[in-house]
């Protein structure tokens, strides 16, 4: 054994007891300390989902093409406004047009639609979930959902901003088409669905999915929706943003839920 190898030897116990020593000593509690870190920022945030949707704005129009022609068009929609419109009173009235389209784009009907929305805060107080941006100033009012016939059926639709009210940045749209499924097809695509997915598209419905007729699951199957993406290239014919879905802290939740007394009179 050379000197050279037990000076280095010597010289990595020297180092090495002093970081075991240290690591003896605090390791358990920085284990401790970034496991509740991790914990603290899960709890704070809790995600509950996320969503694609696609801003109508001043930049032009967006355009839809469905799988096939449908004759009823489901939209999803939120405004987007400005941070110092989180507690406007009266909420905030915006729109948008839907052109609906034959297959040779020649506009067959046109739609002028106006929503009204509870401003943001009051939106969060509502209820125990509230949507969100990452990275952006603008923030959500209040959802709704829009149900848009066509006869004859469409191909596609186009969508182009209304003028709204002061502070609206923009409309936040989901679109989406029904399956294309009749008769046997709607009864076997309600069958092939998981046990919880049964019991979610049947939670209008009195009885169980183990209980249901075969027209209830024919009716179900028939009724469902999926979501149709636009037209062209992303930053250029369309803004896709990431919509996130969370739930208020549990300390909201029971601040809210304690009773509220009067003082003493």
């Amino acid at each position: 054994m050379s000197l050279t190898f037990l000076f280095r030897l010597l010289v990595f116990l020297f180092l090495i007891t002093p970081a075991a020593m240290l690591g003896t000593r605090y390791g358990p509690e920085l284990a401790d300390y970034l496991a509740g870190a991790r914990g603290s920022t899960i709890g704070d945030t809790r995600i509950a989902s996320r969503s694609i949707v696609y801003r109508i704005d001043g930049r032009g129009p967006v355009d839809f093409t469905f799988s096939q022609p449908v004759d009823l068009v489901k939209v999803i929609a939120q405004p987007a406004v400005q941070p110092d419109l989180h507690d406007v009173a009266g909420g905030v009235v915006y729109g948008f047009r839907v052109d609906l389209l034959d297959a040779e784009g020649q506009v067959i009907q046109q739609h002028d639609i106006y929503l009204h929305a509870d401003s943001p805060d009051k939106t969060y107080a509502s209820g125990t979930r509230w949507r969100f941006f990452r990275n952006r100033p603008e923030l959500i009012a209040a959802q709704d959902e829009v149900l848009v016939a066509s006869v004859p059926r469409a191909a596609s639709a186009r969508f182009s901003a209304l003028p709204s009210d002061d502070g609206v940045v923009g409309a936040d749209l989901r679109v989406y088409e029904q399956r294309p499924f009749l008769g046997q097809q709607a009864i076997d695509a309600f069958r092939r669905r998981s046990t919880a997915e049964q019991a979610d598209l049947a939670a209008a419905n009195a009885f169980p999915p183990d209980m249901l007729t075969v027209e209830e699951m024919n009716h179900i199957g028939r009724n469902q929706w999926r979501p149709v993406g636009p037209s062209g290239i992303a930053g250029r014919d369309y803004l896709a943003l990431v919509l996130y879905e969370g739930s208020k802290p549990s300390q909201d939740v029971e601040r809210e839920s304690e009773p509220r007394h009067e003082g003493a009179k």
